[in-house]
């Protein structure tokens, strides 16, 4: 029944997202404008909220393992898909770095957030928060040296200088020097209040995307790729991400309670963008991000089980 409450409401509220979208009720512009709210105001604000005065944030030896976690996971799993690749008949080079950046980048934010809030203590879903910064970082360095097939340090740079960024930076930094209890009630509150908006704000945002990515698509078209993205995306990187949590020395408990969930996630939706910019495979990518996302309804409740078990929550 946890599962069933913490999974399920995800679904619900992007089926509406979809809805709206497929009904007119919202059209592009307004989507592109809900979504620079979530951006440039709901993230940062729940960010504040949940990461000011977070205890499981002050250590700075804990920070480090958090953000050096999220790299982590981004880092090996595009390197472990890209590999896989081979094995679903997908021999041209830059076909591979595309399925494997899309395969290795999982949905870190919109869907694990809410899973999160529904399983863990608000202060976990800081710690998530702060995990999801170094997610962010191999996006923008590994993940845009593979799609791209070289690194671009100007983009890297300027992808750093956001407000989700800045924020987490103002807010880790004020824990460190014990100067987040100075900041004014009216301001926390405020925080609290817009950051309850970015959870189910973004979920709106996935199903809204949903319309215009199933336009055309065609499930039978390259089979293997599909059934490579099941396995790579929701088995072999799962596998290997739970097994990280119960057996990789030193983790606090709440970081290992994040990676569980977020190892089951589907593959994130930004990589189909930054394939099309790059002018990559993008139905390749669009078929990645919506079979992994398609199927998780199954697989993500069993990765959360197993390992909630094996951890013995």
């Amino acid at each position: 029944m946890a599962l069933l409450t913490a999974t399920l409401p995800v679904v619900v509220i992007a089926a509406f997202g979809y809805l709206f979208r497929r009904k007119n009720w919202v059209n592009q512009e307004t989507q592109f404008g809900l979504m620079r709210l979530v951006v440039w105001v709901f993230t940062p604000c729940l960010i504040a909220d949940r990461v000011l005065g977070n205890p499981l944030l002050r250590d700075c030896e804990v920070v480090l393992k958090t953000l050096f976690a999220g790299f982590l996971t981004i880092a090996l799993g595009i390197v472990v898909a890209v590999f896989a690749a081979r094995l679903f008949g997908i021999g041209d080079a830059a076909r591979r770095r595309v399925f494997g950046y899309c395969a290795g980048i999982y949905n870190y934010g919109y869907m694990a957030l809410p899973v999160c809030a529904s399983l863990c203590s608000e202060d976990t879903v800081g710690m998530m928060l702060l995990f999801n910064t170094g997610v962010e970082v191999g996006i923008w360095t590994v993940g845009l040296a593979v799609v791209s097939g070289e690194p671009e340090l100007g983009k890297v740079a300027k992808a750093f200088v956001n407000p989700i960024f800045i924020t987490m930076a103002v807010a880790v930094a004020l824990n460190f020097c014990g100067l987040d209890g100075h900041v004014p009630a009216w301001a926390l509150n405020s925080a609290k209040m817009l950051g309850a908006c970015m959870i189910p704000s973004g979920v709106l945002l996935v199903g809204m995307s949903l319309p215009v990515l199933l336009s055309g698509f065609r499930l039978r078209d390259d089979a293997k790729a599909s059934v490579g993205a099941v396995a790579v995306r929701l088995g072999a990187i799962p596998a290997l991400m739970v097994a990280a949590a119960l057996w990789c020395p030193g983790l606090p408990p709440d970081l290992r309670s994040i990676l569980v969930i977020q190892a089951g996630m589907p593959s994130a939706m930004l990589p189909i963008v930054v394939v099309q910019y790059y002018k990559g495979d993008a139905k390749l990518a669009l078929r990645v991000v919506l079979i992994s996302t398609a199927a998780c309804v199954l697989t993500l409740p069993f990765w959360i089980k197993i390992g909630f078990w094996l951890l013995g929550r």
